[in-house]
């Protein structure tokens, strides 16, 4: 009796190592290096972020994944890489994959290389292995700044993790605005989720285009205000 207690202790503490496991492990690639397919997607960002995701989320309602969402109003990549919550937040959800669209309000930069680069750094430390997508941001009606921050940025991230928006010809809300009317975000996610087969590192389960209008926002969806901590 006392040595079969102790086997369904053993196997007890092995269901839940094997659990914990589970919980904390970052996707692999297959046998033949291809990335798994995310099944949980986490898209970080600032005010961009909101309509994104929720046109990400109408690709997950058709071909099976979900999105977290956590959108900081007039965030900077130097205020996601100073979050102390950020790599808590990361933990918390453990996705398989992280959107990021950031750099808009950084968009006219032009010495990314010396003052953004530790707030990248902190950003990419806090994804850690998983496979990561970072939507560029657009051009700024009137402006033809951008250049240098977007060429930074696909240089550091790799052709295969950036994708580069700001040549889409998007409608904007106004003249002067630079976020993209409701339709101009579906047309924008639409052409990252179209690009992604064929170039970036993350995968999708499936690539069925949701109906012209759709967007939904996932189960957990967070919304911080500009002056608002994470």
């Amino acid at each position: 009796m006392k040595n079969k207690n102790i086997r369904y202790i053993f196997l007890f503490f092995v269901v839940l190592l094997a659990a914990a496991i589970q919980a904390y492990a970052v996707p692999v690639p297959n046998e033949n290096g291809e990335a798994v397919p995310a099944k949980k997607i986490l898209f970080i960002g600032d005010s961009m972020t909101g309509w994104l995701s929720e046109r990400l989320n109408a690709y997950g309602t058709v071909n099976g994944f979900e999105v977290s969402t956590v959108v900081w109003d007039g965030s900077t990549m130097t205020k996601w890489g100073n979050a102390s919550r950020l790599s808590a937040i990361v933990k918390e959800h453990n996705p398989d994959a992280v959107f990021v669209s950031l750099g808009m309000n950084e968009l006219f930069e032009a010495h990314p290389e010396s003052r953004l680069a530790s707030s990248l750094s902190a950003i990419r430390k806090a994804v850690g292995d998983r496979p990561l997508l970072w939507v560029g941001p657009p051009s700024w009606p009137g402006h033809d700044k951008g250049k240098v921050l977007n060429d930074w940025l696909e240089k550091e991230l790799g052709s295969d993790s950036f994708f580069r928006s700001s040549n889409l010809k998007l409608p904007r809300q106004s003249a002067k605005n630079p976020h993209p009317t409701r339709q101009g975000m579906i047309q924008w996610m639409d052409s990252v989720v179209e690009w992604m087969p064929e170039h970036a590192v993350v995968r999708l389960p499936d690539y069925q285009k949701p109906v012209e209008s759709q967007m939904s926002r996932g189960k957990y969806f967070v919304y911080k205000r500009m002056k608002e901590n994470l």
